[in-house]
């Protein structure tokens, strides 16, 4: 490998009281600012052997990994890196102090039998089996060489799980590594360790299952997490108030209406000091009935805030749709709604509602004239505390719950009847999951009118724009129709991302006509919702939306019936110009398949070796296996196909 990619023997570096010396220094002036960047959280350093070499496998995100996990592990650790890094005169001599072992990629025999002679010689040994720093923010292909070592060195083999790199300023968030502000100190950031295992069946399959095992364990105790929905979504309001939250376009001709973050929080608040005082005090539940938008966003917020819990009744996603009186009178009876906030323009199809209690019926309420009632004065003083108000001071003043709770906060009825209920801490979760990639971008406008009656739904129109800065924008639903008013909508509105349900791209793909060349440029992907485990339809790429707007096409599967949200997705292939030289090419998306599931999920084979069973936070209760069914199947990069089909 040449002189200067040589290390010294374990032993050699121990005998050298001025190496120790170094060393030791080094840990003392350099791990405590790792501990100021990032706040770190340990699971499981107990699982870490006393003594004996181990081979750690661990996730690769950030160049300030091998830091992070140093920081975290009982033991020193030695860490297996890409041999360019000891050609650099600035760190290669850093590097060889703590006993960095080089690897020459196409030339690993070498470093495989120097790690396997650290790891005899009782040395903690790391290798991150992806080869290379993610840029998706996924677990990619995993590579053997973990395998080689360990059944060389006939040593246990561990899984090591860093969960929250994603976003921080060394990781490839914004689509570089270096150059960008961190948006937080100190990051949040969970290392957990698993369970050691015995060389002979440390297998490929086996690291993936552990290492999403301890993806959806990290997750669980992220610290924003450990609060109330309603205590989130009032910092998340309050974060950069004077920022658009939310913009709806109706008709040509009319302006659009545009809301920022203190103007979401000051009418929710407004209308939930009013619903404190008038909604009935025995009903706890109050349903929704109105088409996606800023107006419903707006009522589900202040239900929360009101201590209510909104039921989100199907809506038809356009003007074209029927307003179904017997599936409402069925939505109704299922969920004991006996208050429904809506628009006095629906009240003739909701005359025919059938309430279950003939002699006692229910009540519609016209969300204008509640709107009118709040008083200018309130929300122009609510909006002042926006800015000035300390989030703590707001969550007392308005007695939100603090912590987590597992009592229904937010449901829906979708269009086939189903019930969903959400506790806090399944709708932080979803949400959680769903920016830890570099699918979408925090702060990014999407265009999306995604039904709030979905659970799928109101993750892109509802809880990423109030919970993680995005801009939601959108048609209003008598102006769905317009196809021709998305592409301006999207220039206006400096729009990145286009969510669209199957029917509107569909009617996209239809209207045939590129839109403008600026705005192809500018798009960055447009991301397709499957509600179902029907994966049939994915069509190759250049898919017709694709040759329209110039951007790829990206589907996210998320099963309505479960209501978990979205679980796996795709993301245009994270390859720069500039990084090719460098970097090995990475796949963010696979023909036929809808991507990889999220982190923060686990997976294993269904029974009988057959299909895959998920779990995770915001997946059914957060404990139990969740079985997707037996057709569905999992490639060796981690993409999710259906019936088998894994070919690359």
């Amino acid at each position: 490998m040449g002189r200067f990619l040589r290390i010294p023997a374990a032993k050699d570096s121990e005998s050298s009281g001025m190496t120790e010396l170094l060393r030791a220094f080094f840990r003392l002036t350099l791990l405590p600012p790792v501990r100021l960047l990032y706040r770190l959280r340990v699971l499981h350093a107990d699982r870490i052997p006393a003594r004996g070499g181990v081979l750690l496998v661990s996730n690769h995100v950030s160049y300030l990994d091998s830091f992070v996990l140093y920081a975290a592990c009982p033991r020193p650790v030695r860490f297996v890196i890409v041999s360019r890094y000891l050609r650099s005169k600035a760190i290669s001599w850093f590097l060889r102090l703590f006993g960095a072992i080089p690897i020459t990629p196409g030339q690993s025999r070498e470093a495989i039998r120097i790690t396997a002679e650290c790891l005899k010689n009782g040395d903690v040994v790391c290798i991150f089996p992806e080869g290379q720093l993610t840029r998706t923010g996924m677990l990619n292909e995993l590579k053997k060489g973990f395998e080689l070592i360990a059944r060389k060195a006939d040593c246990p083999v561990q899984p090591v799980w860093m969960q929250g790199l994603w976003g921080s300023v060394f990781s490839f968030e914004r689509g570089r590594y270096f150059h960008k502000w961190p948006r937080r100190i100190p990051w949040p950031v969970t290392v957990a360790f698993g369970k050691p295992l015995p060389a002979a069946t440390a297998k490929i399959a086996w690291a993936r299952e552990a290492l999403l095992e301890l993806s959806a364990e990290s997750l669980t105790v992220h610290p924003d997490l450990e609060t109330s929905l309603a205590t989130a979504l009032v910092r998340g309001l309050k974060r950069r108030p004077g920022t658009p939250c939310f913009a709806e376009y109706g008709n040509k001709g009319n302006p659009p209406r545009r809301l920022k973050r203190h103007h979401v929080l000051s009418i929710s608040i407004a209308l939930a000091a009013r619903w404190r005082e008038t909604l009935p005090e025995n009903e706890r539940a109050i349903g929704v009935f109105l088409p996606s938008g800023a107006t419903p966003a707006l009522i589900n917020l202040a239900l929360i805030f009101a201590g209510r819990v909104p039921v989100n009744l199907f809506f038809p996603d356009s003007a074209e749709g029927t307003l179904d009186a017997e599936k409402i009178s069925t939505a109704l009876r299922a969920t004991g709604v006996r208050t429904v906030i809506t628009s006095r323009a629906f009240l003739g199809a909701l005359g025919q509602v059938n309430w279950s209690d003939a002699d006692s019926p229910g009540q519609f309420i016209d969300m204008g004239a509640e709107m009118s009632a709040t008083g200018l004065g309130r929300r122009l003083q609510e909006r002042i505390l926006a800015y000035l108000e300390p989030v703590w001071m707001t969550v007392r003043r308005l007695d939100l719950p603090r912590d987590t709770g597992f009592e229904t906060v937010w449901s829906c009825v979708n269009d086939d009847g189903q019930v969903h209920k959400l506790h806090d801490l399944a709708v932080l979760a979803q949400a959680k999951r769903l920016i830890n990639g570099n699918w979408i971008e925090t702060g990014e406008a999407l265009f999306t009118e995604q039904n709030l009656a979905s659970v799928s739904g109101a993750l892109w129109s509802l809880w990423l724009p109030v919970l993680h800065g995005f801009k939601a924008v959108g048609r209003s639903w008598a102006a769905r129709g317009d196809d021709s008013l998305m592409e301006t909508i999207c220039r206006q509105e400096n729009v990145r991302r286009l969510v669209l349900s199957p029917a509107s791209a569909e009617s996209l793909a239809a209207s045939e006509e590129p839109w403008h060349p600026e705005q192809r440029t500018a798009l960055k992907s447009v991301i397709l919702p499957l509600p179902g485990t029907d994966l049939t339809g994915l069509s190759p790429a250049p898919n017709p939306v694709e040759s329209i707007v110039g951007a790829p096409l990206c589907p996210a599967f998320g099963p309505e019936s479960l209501g978990s949200g979205v679980l796996a997705i795709s993301q245009p292939d994270p390859n720069p110009e500039a990084m090719k030289h460098i970097h090995e090419p990475q796949s963010g998306r696979r023909e036929g398949s809808p991507g990889r599931l999220l982190p923060g999920i686990s997976v294993k084979k269904g029974a009988g070796g057959d299909g895959i069973c998920v779990r995770g936070p915001g997946i059914g209760d957060g404990t139990t296996w969740i079985d997707l069914g037996h057709q569905l199947t999992l490639d060796a990069d981690g993409f999710l196909h259906l019936g088998g089909n894994t070919s690359k």
